[in-house]
């Protein structure tokens, strides 16, 4: 549902008693968190009016929130209660039991809100709540299910060329694809991105490749830089280190493959112009890159054998077929492929250093 719709909705039937609100898109979570509890009360920052229950804190759970949301109002008539972190509902049959006898029977002056926001950390779907539960489909029977999911790429283009020109800035050809591909398609991040680019950019100015690659891209490809660095030296415990803190960091698997992806494209480009006699300024016009960037590819060649490099272009791009449909979790996926790649650079390293070359991997 967009937050027209929800506003819409709530101007027509009015608040219902419970909203169940889940999914990976973090900004239109919170946003229709904010319309709901705005039309459930008449002031929001009322702290007596609205309490939030925070379900990762070890000592809250159910019986919190249900006792949250039969409180007696002594300076409101209407309250509304926030839980965060309700996908623990999930995890415990007893707290699960006593959610499910209050949202079977809800306070009607109460509007309760569940929000299950974000990512599983293994198989990267949104996070929901069990359908096949009976607290689920109490809340069905009695509230509404709002889902909100990261946009499409193509979506969260056409998301950003509308913000872009409502900030006042015309934009470049690609740019909101670039930037699609660096942070994802989560409106969250989108929304943040769009207002650092327009303050980077200038009042009024058009947004261009150079501002996202300035702004955006070097800080991410720093730490890509120094992920395949610590490949090509063999180094299994920096490779872990510098994935886990991509990982760590908010990272999707599929953004880090992405990423590595890009860039062994970018190694082959720049092999390709060195080999025709091109400089740094070559590489960083014809990849269209930042200056940081096609210093570090030019360094980065210079070690990386050709065989090596296609080697892991293939196992990318294999991987990213593989984090879509295998049931092995992304991280591992991911670790395997790096630590491969890794002892086959150490063994190219030997041969090249044992005078034994032979241009294969085996």
């Amino acid at each position: 549902m967009a937050s027209n719709d929800l506003e819409q909705s709530l101007k027509k039937d009015g608040t219902q008693p419970i909203y169940l609100i889940q999914g990976d898109d973090l900004w239109s979570i919170e946003a229709a968190i904010r319309t709901i509890v705005a039309a459930a009360v008449p002031d929001p920052n009322d702290t007596m009016a609205v309490t939030r229950v925070d379900m990762a804190e070890g000592k809250k759970g159910a019986r919190d929130v249900v006792g949250a949301c039969r409180a007696m109002g002594l300076f409101t008539s209407r309250l509304a209660v926030v839980v965060r972190a309700a996908e623990l509902l999930d995890k415990k049959a007893d707290e699960r039991e006593e959610m499910q006898r209050y949202c079977a029977a809800p306070v009607p002056t109460t509007t309760l809100i569940l929000k299950v926001a974000g990512a599983d950390s293994r198989t990267n779907k949104p996070l929901s709540l069990d359908k096949r539960t009976s607290l689920f489909k109490a809340i069905k029977k009695n509230g509404v299910v709002l889902d909100f999911t990261s946009l499409k790429p193509w979506e969260a283009e056409k998301w950003l060329d509308r913000r872009f020109s409502e900030l006042g800035h015309r934009v470049e050809r690609g740019v909101s694809a670039r930037v699609v591909e660096l942070v994802g398609a989560g409106l969250l991040q989108l929304h943040n991105v769009s207002e650092q680019l327009s303050l980077y950019a200038g009042l009024n100015a058009q947004v261009r490749m150079v501002d996202v690659e300035n702004a955006l891209a070097a800080t991410r490809t720093h730490t890509v830089f120094e992920l395949i660095d610590a490949v090509t030296s063999g180094q299994d415990k920096a490779v872990l280190q510098h994935l886990h803190a991509m990982l760590e960091h908010r990272e999707r698997p599929s953004s880090i493959l992405s990423m590595i992806v890009r860039h062994f494209r970018h190694l082959t480009g720049a092999i390709d112009i060195v080999s025709g006699g091109g400089r740094v300024d070559d590489v960083q016009q014809q990849l269209g890159i930042h200056p940081f960037a096609a210093k570090k590819l030019l360094e980065q060649t210079q070690r990386f054998p050709l065989p090596l490099l296609r080697r892991g272009f293939e196992d990318f791009m294999r991987a990213d077929l593989q984090v879509k449909s295998s049931r092995i979790a992304p991280e591992v996926l991911l670790e395997q492929l790096l630590l491969g790649l890794t002892a086959a650079a150490r063994r190219s390293t030997n041969q090249r250093s044992g005078g034994g070359h032979s241009g294969r991997f085996v």
